[in-house]
């Protein structure tokens, strides 16, 4: 069996402990017990069913140490010496399929990261400092969540365009109050390229946002890391805030 910290942290919401006694043959993942010492939680190993003296014990563990201890394993807890081509890592030395619904979300949040940047890089040259700082604060905001979801770590409070996410969202639901026009339904050729680069943005995001749920939902269908699933939600908000800036000429002229 592989212990993960999605399935601690589970238990955990539905029972506070102080102790967890780890089965005989459990693979432990290293968030797993990173979480149980983050929570001060004391790790009890289930004691063998046959004694041994403390020379055997001893013998046998340095003989499976050096013989049969995998440098990989798999989620249903097979063993791995080299890592197959068409498997890679979701975390430590844990392998999963290339296909898997998390690697592909991670390849999709990995493509926006990189057209965010060439945007951001193209976005320079309008010369407009409003826009550069913009910029500069939504790929901080990505990259956030990027190392959130890799690193499997909780989303840390931020603000993206100067605003919380909160206020971005209510910025977002009335564009009449903020910026005194509508909302960018009729979105066309009449627009600006600024705003219409934002949209493709824009789009990408929510596409991203759908491959999250997919992704963060377990077994049961309980969605898991909502925290990332409402970062997600935010960005493209984000962006249509930004879009609407670009259509109000905060700016500039282009």
């Amino acid at each position: 069996m592989v212990l993960t910290e999605d399935k601690l942290k589970n238990l955990y919401r539905k029972e506070e402990f102080k102790k967890y006694v780890v089965e005989n043959g459990t693979i432990m993942t290293p968030s797993a017990r990173q979480f149980l010492a983050d929570k001060g939680i004391e790790i009890v190993k289930e004691e063998a069913v046959e004694e041994k003296t403390a020379v055997q014990e001893k013998v046998i563990e340095r003989v499976v140490e050096k013989a049969i201890t995998p440098k990989y394993i798999g989620v249903a807890g097979e063993s791995y010496f080299e890592k197959p081509e068409h498997m890679t890592q979701i975390s430590g030395n844990i392998l999963v399929k290339k296909n898997d619904v998390r690697i592909i979300f991670r390849g999709k949040l990995d493509s926006l990261q990189a057209k965010w940047l060439i945007l951001q890089k193209e976005f320079e040259n309008y010369g407009n400092e409003k826009l550069q700082k913009d910029m500069e604060s939504v790929a901080v905001f990505i990259k956030k969540i990027v190392s959130a979801e890799v690193l499997d770590t909780e989303m840390e409070e931020i603000k993206v365009l100067e605003e919380t996410l909160d206020k971005i969202k209510e910025i977002s639901h009335n564009p009449k109050k903020f910026f005194g026009i509508g909302h960018l339904f009729d979105i066309s050729i009449k627009n600006s390229i600024l705003v219409l680069k934002l949209n493709e943005m824009r789009s990408s995001s929510r596409e991203i946002e759908i491959a999250g749920v997919t992704a963060f939902s377990n077994e049961k269908g309980i969605i898991i890391k909502k925290e990332i699933l409402k970062a997600l939600n935010r960005l493209s908000s984000v962006i249509y805030v930004m879009m609407l800036k670009g259509e109000k000429g905060e700016y500039g002229d282009r």
